[in-house]
């Protein structure tokens, strides 16, 4: 480059450095609004998230004591119903309220099935 041109490059640099100068203040301060900003929504952010979490929390624990409950009532019934559907205890309910009796070999019936056509 010849030293005119450089001198020229020089001058037009230095007529445009007030813009500069001027758009790097805004710049920085926009940068740290921009940035006090960021901070302040990932501070509301975070709560959010860690008072979802502790809801989350809550509606578990609430879950698995349902569960746990659930689980006792199951082993309740099925205690109750294998007391119930006791062979002993059937037997003794059909020969007191139904009025029966053991079967013996005297009052079988045997019912053949009769063939067709023949």
């Amino acid at each position: 480059m010849s030293p005119a041109k450089l001198k020229e490059k020089v001058k037009e640099t230095t007529s445009l450095w007030p813009f500069y100068s001027l758009l790097a203040t805004v710049l920085r301060r926009f940068g740290v609004i921009l940035l006090g900003v960021l901070v302040v929504v990932s501070g509301i952010v975070i709560a959010h998230q860690t008072h979802q979490m502790r809801q989350a929390t809550i509606a578990l624990k609430q879950l698995e004591d349902e569960q746990t409950a659930l689980d006792l009532q199951w082993q309740k019934l099925s205690l109750e119903q294998s007391a119930l559907s006791e062979h002993s205890r059937v037997e003794s309910l059909a020969e007191k309220r139904l009025q029966m009796k053991p079967l013996d070999s005297r009052n079988e019936v045997l019912i053949t099935p009769s063939v067709r056509g023949k």
